[in-house]
């Protein structure tokens, strides 16, 4: 461990002391004289770990300066001594504890009175001292029941001990950690290439404590808001409702790689936990593995998660890079990207479950969002669910594409709402799970129920509009125009740059017959949604101005290759609100063929089209009533 872990005079220490000496930092921050000082705890923490990794000649003032206190680059030390007040404030710590209630501490901590290496010693145990055998003396005997109660006071006094040490040093102060929220990761490589790196072991361990019912995990998204900004861990918990908050690092050097990991509550910056996992560079997954028990062990004493198998280093890394993908771009684009990594990944290591799942979640989204031939990547998507559940029967990700498919594809409603369910008992604390059961729901006219799923999505992704919106659409397609209104509106009062909502919004001022303010919202929506011209030809259609929307929607039906096409449930709609039946009809049978009729029975805008036979018909078919 080089000259970080020992001082002159002491026992050389091995790394197979580390996992003690980890165990006693954790307590010796958690004493008042460290804890009531959120910066000093974190200055120790932070010179401890990079000697440990190596880096102590690496650090310097202005790399505490902006790692720990963060400072802005353009800190200067030579006019600013926040590091050096610090430090002094620190070693003082340091002596007034060894001095006094650190006497005994099988550790001692020193800093030295220039540089920035921590001096670390295992100290010896004193001897133990065997008193000479006292002379024989006359002295009465005890009795019996005087020797009992003396045994049961010594007995007691020890017990006593022994509770004090442990609350003092391993019962966290304060109330049970029920939410957590997992902040970015730091990537602290060196190279930024690397930040899907960090990114990605952030939401695999989000992912993994997702999977117990009892902990609100805070969804990924939400998370990422946090990302480089550096904000203090007391607003985070406030901002996100979140009683603990998760920090760390990942670190490479020589080969190696280190992840840093440390657990907070919220209301004070206590730190509950603090872990270094180190190995090599292609253990990454191995690493990954370790922690997240370490972690939610932490947080839930008696809780374990499931062990899942540790991917070919290679395949993880092609997997990394897919996720790094998913939501930082466009639908399409995020499609196009995330599919061929996920399709090396699998190549790599055809026993990737995560993988098939991941690649089988690309092409469901597609199917349903982009895709110009739904069936055929809706297939695609099945299979690959199938695959994972084949090698990992306990795969959330795959029961929830097989679930999502059966029910807005395949119009299987039983068998989606089934998968669905199983998908959230595995895994409850995911949002795209509640969100796509609820979209199920939604479909079926079960609207309580969605409701309450969608509720729970936006709970757990409180700082993203998205789950926002589809509860809004839920409450929309309930004929709740004025709920549906308020929730939006909601929405982008706290995301004024989610324009699309206000398409959203359009339909639900037309459903009022308020069309003034309906054309006002699409008009906002349209410069970023092609789809709100549809819109827009549905309104001039129920405003009565009949010949201008059908002026404007017939060079869409006869769209040729490149131009604005549009989906043949859309278009159904519009002709409905034209009066035009046959045409609705023969529009919506079409879609019945490519898997998009998983609307039929909820949306407003077919109200037209309810008394007639053909849309029982349709009905049976799409699998919303039995024969």
């Amino acid at each position: 461990m080089g000259a970080a872990a020992k001082g002159a005079g002491s026992r050389p220490v091995d790394r197979g002391h580390l996992d003690n000496f980890h165990g006693y930092l954790d307590r010796l921050l958690a004493l008042p004289s460290f804890s009531s000082s959120r910066r000093r705890a974190q200055l120790l923490r932070y010179l401890i770990e990079r000697a440990l990794a190596g880096e102590a000649a690496q650090v310097t003032e202005y790399g505490i300066a902006l790692d720990v206190f963060d400072k802005p680059p353009s800190f200067d030390p030579r006019s600013e001594a926040t590091v050096r007040v610090e430090m002094s404030r620190l070693r003082r710590a340091l002596s007034d504890h060894y001095a006094g209630a650190g006497a005994a501490d099988p550790w001692r901590i020193g800093l030295p009175a220039r540089g920035y290496t921590p001096d670390i010693r295992l100290q010896e145990p004193p001897p133990v001292m065997v008193p000479e055998a006292p002379p024989e003396v006359t002295r009465s005997v005890a009795s019996p029941r005087a020797s009992r109660w003396l045994a049961w006071t010594a007995a007691a006094l020890a017990m006593i001990a022994a509770i004090v040490l442990i609350i003092r040093y391993a019962v966290p102060h304060g109330a049970p950690i029920q939410s957590v929220v997992v902040l970015p990761f730091q990537n602290m490589t060196g190279d930024v290439h690397n930040d899907y790196l960090a990114d990605g072991v952030t939401e695999q361990l989000t992912d993994a404590l997702a999977q117990d019912p009892s902990l609100r995990v805070v969804a990924r998204t939400s998370a990422f808001q946090f990302k480089g900004k550096g904000a203090d861990i007391r607003e985070i918990g406030r901002r996100v409702s979140a009683d603990g908050v998760i920090e760390g690092s990942v670190r490479s050097t020589n080969g190696r790689v280190l992840l840093t990991v440390q657990v907070n509550r919220a209301a004070d910056g206590y730190h509950i936990l603090s872990r270094t996992f180190e190995g090599a560079a292609q253990d990454l997954g191995k690493l990954q593995s370790q922690m997240a028990p370490v972690v939610l062990a932490a947080i839930r004493p008696h809780t374990t998660l499931r062990m899942q198998r540790t991917p070919d280093p290679q395949a993880l890394d092609f997997y990394l890079r897919a996720r790094a993908v998913t939501g930082r771009i466009g639908a399409r684009e995020q499609f196009e990207r995330a599919t061929p990594l996920l399709e090396q990944a699998i190549a790599r290591d055809p026993q990737y479950a995560d993988a098939y799942a991941g690649l089988g979640a690309a092409y469901a989204a597609a199917a349903v969002n982009i895709a110009p031939q739904p069936l055929l990547y809706a297939e695609k998507a099945k299979a690959a669910a199938a695959r994972a559940l084949e090698l990992d029967p306990q795969c959330a990700t795959a029961h929830a594409v097989l679930g999502f498919l059966d029910g807005m594809v395949f119009n299987k409603w039983k068998k989606s709402e089934a998968d669905l369910r199983n998908a959230v008992r595995l895994q409850p604390q995911t949002v795209l799970f509640h969100n796509w059961l609820g979209l199920v729901l939604v479909a079926q006219g079960r609207f309580p129920e969605a409701i309450t799923e969608l509720r729970t999505a936006e709970n757990l992704d409180p700082l993203i509009g998205g789950a926002g919106v589809t509860t809004g659409l839920a409450l929309y397609m309930a004929r709740q125009y004025d709920a549906a209104l308020d929730q939006y509106t909601k929405v982008l009062d706290l995301h004024p740059d989610m324009t699309i909502v206000h398409a959203f919004r359009g339909a639900a001022w037309e459903a009022k017959g308020k069309f003034e303010k309906a054309m006002d919202d699409y008009r906002v929506a349209l410069p970023i949604d092609p789809d709100t011209k549809l819109r827009i030809i549905h309104l001039l259609a129920d405003e009565g101005r009949s010949a201008e929307a059908r002026r404007l929607v017939d060079p869409i039906e006869h769209a040729k290759a490149g131009e604005f096409h549009a989906a043949p449930f859309d278009l159904a709609i519009i002709h409905a609100a034209l009066g035009e039946r046959d045409a609705a009809f023969a529009l919506l049978d079409r879609a019945r063929e490519q898997g998009n009729l998983n609307f039929l029975k909820v949306e407003p805008m077919l109200d037209p089209l309810r008394n007639d036979p053909r849309y029982f018909a349709l009905l049976r078919q799409a699998g919303f009533t039995e024969d």
